[in-house]
């Protein structure tokens, strides 16, 4: 790609595209994913939620209420939020990515904005004909995963960052939790 073309701003463009943040794994044992995380690539410790529930989070999957629940652990590295997810019981893309890769891998990356952008950023995507597979309203964002398996092998999540999800990526950007 020649310089031009990477900085040419066209009509495909989104308001999400220039702010990457993350890369998601789903595993079936977040322990011995972050241990490998920690000890073998250098990654920092993990900020770690767990037991969270769709049903507390305004969950739904394919369209409908969700009932599933899961672990979170969060970190940075490089400027890049580092996510694992463990499903724990009910239906849900993080079962359905196990249910096919039993040792887990790669199962989404994330585009974050702001709260106040994240209506627009989901309305582009739909607008580009991906559809919603699963959303949670979490106190620190509002996500929405996108089903682009078909065009690059695995889920889009857009972020709309809350304010406490702001003081969260400070947080571990710093290493203060």
């Amino acid at each position: 790609m020649n310089e031009q073309t990477a900085t040419t701003k066209g009509p495909e463009n989104t308001l999400f595209g220039q702010h990457f943040g993350q890369v998601a794994w789903v595993v079936p044992d977040i322990e011995v994913a972050a241990k490998f995380f920690q000890e073998t690539m250098g990654v920092p410790r993990f900020m770690k939620m767990e037991n969270l529930r769709s049903q507390d989070l305004e969950g739904t999957y394919n369209g409908q209420p969700a009932d599933f629940e899961f672990h979170l652990y969060l970190a940075m590295s490089g400027g890049t939020m580092v996510e694992l997810i463990q499903p724990v019981s009910g239906k849900s893309i993080y079962t359905d990515f196990l249910d096919q890769q039993k040792n887990g891998g790669i199962q989404h990356i994330a585009y974050a904005v702001q709260e106040a952008e994240f209506d627009d950023a989901v309305a582009q995507l739909k607008n580009k004909g991906v559809t919603i597979i699963q959303r949670l309203v979490l106190p620190v964002a509002k996500v929405a995963y996108f089903d682009t398996y078909a065009k690059i092998g695995v889920a889009t999540e857009i972020i709309g960052l809350t304010a406490a999800g702001n003081q969260l990526l400070e947080q571990l950007n710093t290493g203060n939790y």
